[in-house]
């Protein structure tokens, strides 16, 4: 990408300036951001500290690659995502060692979410079609197929699992990176209408099949109970997931990222596939997993399901550190 496409230049840093209330993955960040990684450089967006990033945006910024500034009401720059206070060294911003206040200013009406993880592994095959798991979780979550597909904000076709499968198919073997729309849980929308639940869906090839990922955001009016939690557990298992888990958080607004500290969401319950029982034991396994797990299904297809407490219980790990071990124990193999 030209060097006219970022507002400020350095050898290891590209910047670009957004002063939008909402920033969204349009074709000029998404290209600016590739532009930026393919030179070597930190790519940075710089916003003020009143502005909000979409999921599929803000998914982008790992901290190392690219990084989310904000400009501070004393007129410095802070980390939006860890809240680091950032001082200018002559090439790139470095962290002061300090947090900046306006990162731990309250939402003053926080919005409640359900954020979800999820992944399966398609076999190598030609009647795999990819966006079909993708179509699970949003159903799972929403109670509704998706509204939209897009490689960008705002998304530009109405959902086809076969289109979207067949975009994955000729890229390959390049992964795709796609932004997808949905309703709310228990209700139905349009494409033109405010998505109530949006994910980005990674689909790329591997040695042993196609991997297909889904980061979801859906807007949520209060924590699923346990039938709610064991109905998407089971959704899960039947739509072969390898890894998923739904948690709730709070600190969004129409399900846009502040830059500000919202917390971390908690962990409602999380399903560990075949994949990750493989070579174990099932009574090891759920004795790892602690008093809320079951085994789902028949053996060898069995999947472990387990519930979350949202608050830590007496003589028991945080929901958020119990899930971590377990996430770490049960990991399945990487794929190749």
């Amino acid at each position: 990408m030209h060097d006219s496409a970022y507002d400020f230049l350095t050898a290891s840093t590209a910047m670009v300036f957004c002063d939008q209330p909402v920033a969204g993955l349009s074709p000029w960040l998404a290209r600016a951001h590739a532009g930026a990684v393919e030179s070597g450089r930190r790519f940075v967006l710089l916003t003020p500290s009143a502005s909000s990033l979409t999921l599929p945006l803000s998914a982008l910024f790992n901290g190392y690659s690219a990084s989310w500034m904000a400009t501070g009401s004393d007129g410095g720059f802070f980390d939006a995502v860890t809240g680091q206070a950032q001082t200018w060294d002559g090439g790139t911003l470095q962290p002061a060692g300090t947090v900046a206040d306006d990162f731990l200013a309250a939402e003053r009406s926080p919005g409640a979410y359900f954020h979800v993880r999820a992944s399966v592994v398609h076999p190598a095959s030609l009647s795999t079609r990819a966006g079909t798991f993708t179509e699970r979780v949003f159903d799972a979550v929403t109670g509704s197929l998706p509204v939209g597909w897009g490689l960008y904000e705002p998304v530009s076709e109405t959902w086809d699992a076969a289109a979207f499968s067949d975009y994955c198919y000729g890229r390959a073997p390049l992964p795709s990176r796609l932004v997808v729309l949905g309703s709310a849980p228990g209700s139905v929308s349009g494409p033109g209408e405010r998505s109530g639940s949006i994910a980005v869906a990674t689909v790329e090839r591997t040695r042993s099949g196609v991997m297909e990922s889904v980061e979801l955001l859906a807007g949520a009016r209060a924590p699923l109970d346990d039938a709610g939690l064991d109905e998407f557990l089971w959704s899960m298992h039947t739509a072969r997931a390898r890894t998923a888990v739904l948690a709730y958080g709070l600190g969004y607004r129409d399900l846009l990222r502040p830059a500000r500290f919202t917390g971390t969401a908690v962990p409602g319950a999380a399903l560990f596939g075949p994949e990750a029982l493989a070579g174990r034991q099932a009574a090891s396994a759920l004795a790892s997993a602690g008093p809320r797990a079951d085994l789902i299904g028949t053996a060898p297809a069995q999947s472990l399901g387990v519930r979350y407490s949202l608050e830590q219980l007496p003589g028991e790990l945080h929901p958020l550190e119990a899930y971590a071990r377990l996430a770490v124990e049960l990991a399945p193999e990487p794929l190749l």
